[in-house]
């Protein structure tokens, strides 16, 4: 009975985090957005400084399955990371950042907060590319609300009674624990001035690959003193790339990343259209620049996602919503969850000034 009973609680936990995890099935969640585009450390530790600017800060916040629960699922995350140039040898540098998340998850209030610091290496391998490397180093604290856990024996004939003794004594309700990612990706472009636009107009191709491993220390979350649950490693493949129409200012920008760990996949495809209102056309009037952004991915056996990303100077603000396909579907009403991102670039992407970073 005791087996079953501690079981039950490893159901509940499992089923918190696997209705968030599009594909598959595991005993463990990781935090994920749909906007991955605006989540480049958590991605890979090699896009730390990979970026068309001197300086970068990206705040994010995704909210899911209210629809489903009275609780839903929160995260919550911020990032900063800038390029050191070496003066003496521009052309390879080094790219640091930060990273701060935090995830609670339904009814049990199972909750993730991670802290990280990434160091990346940008080499230049010829006049058009860059290869590059990244670690990312922190701490994982994740902990778990047992009250709100329901067990067997707390069934008095008609339903659950708190007023009966659950019997089980939760030693680990709360654990902190060291984890690491490795990074590596490569950048080509015909455009590697840090200009959003190139000078012929958004005529500029853009292609960046890359593949990182996380959780390579493989840490323990279980919440029971007797059992070893590993985390697993989470193998992540991605791309963003951008290739300008000309004479029309815009470009269309293919993305998409997938992910596997412990059977469990992720896949997200799709592409931005954007358009950019050039300073001082008859579309704009805005200063410091403008772009606006239209997508449509797709995460296989889940979701449609649309999206709009608004540029203005330094500034972009971007909008997401999940709407649910899967068989999830017939509760939420096709309600996934929404989310929320705002970026800051310096120097301003659409001023004078160049960066002397060569990115996206």
């Amino acid at each position: 009975m005791k087996l079953k009973k501690k079981l039950i609680c490893i159901l509940y936990v499992s089923l918190a985090c696997w209705l968030s995890f599009p594909m598959g099935s595991a005993f463990a969640q990781d935090i994920h957005f749909s906007q991955f585009t605006m989540t480049p450390l958590q991605l890979d530790p090699s896009q730390a400084g990979k970026f068309g600017g001197d300086q970068r800060i990206i705040i994010n916040y995704r909210d899911q399955w209210s629809s489903v629960t009275n609780n839903p699922f929160r995260t919550y995350g911020v990032s900063g990371d800038m390029h050191l140039n070496n003066k003496a040898k521009k052309d390879n540098f080094f790219g640091i950042g930060v990273t701060a998340y935090r995830d609670k998850a339904g009814e049990i209030a199972l909750g993730t907060t991670i802290l990280n610091a990434t160091l990346a290496y940008h080499i230049k391998t010829n006049e058009s590319s860059y290869l590059s490397a990244g670690i990312q180093a922190g701490i994982m604290q994740k902990s778990i609300d047992p009250s709100q856990l329901r067990f067997d024996n707390q069934f008095d004939g008609t339903g659950h009674n708190d007023n009966f003794a659950s019997g089980e004594n939760f030693e680990n309700t709360s654990y902190l624990k060291p984890d690491f990612a490795v990074g590596l990706s490569y950048s080509w472009g015909t455009n590697t001035s840090a200009q959003v636009i190139s000078d012929n107009g958004f005529d500029g191709k853009k292609v960046n690959v890359g593949a990182a491993v996380h959780h390579v220390a493989s840490p323990n979350f279980s919440f029971l003193n007797e059992n070893t649950d590993n985390l697993n490693f989470r193998y992540v493949l991605h791309t963003n790339t951008s290739f300008g129409v000309g004479g029309v200012n815009m470009a269309v920008q293919p993305s998409g990343f997938i992910a596997y760990q412990q059977k469990a996949t992720d896949i997200v495809l799709g592409s931005y259209f954007r358009y950019n209102l050039k300073e001082k056309s008859k579309y704009s009037q805005f200063s410091n620049g403008a772009a606006m952004s239209v997508g449509f991915h797709y995460r296989f056996a889940d979701a449609i996602i649309p999206s709009i990303l608004i540029e203005m100077g330094p500034f972009a603000f971007g909008v997401s919503y999940d709407w649910n396909l899967s068989g999830l579907s017939a509760a939420s009403s096709g309600q996934g969850g929404y989310e929320l991102s705002l970026r800051y670039i310096n120097p301003n992407p659409f001023g004078t000034r160049k960066s002397q970073a060569r990115f996206f």
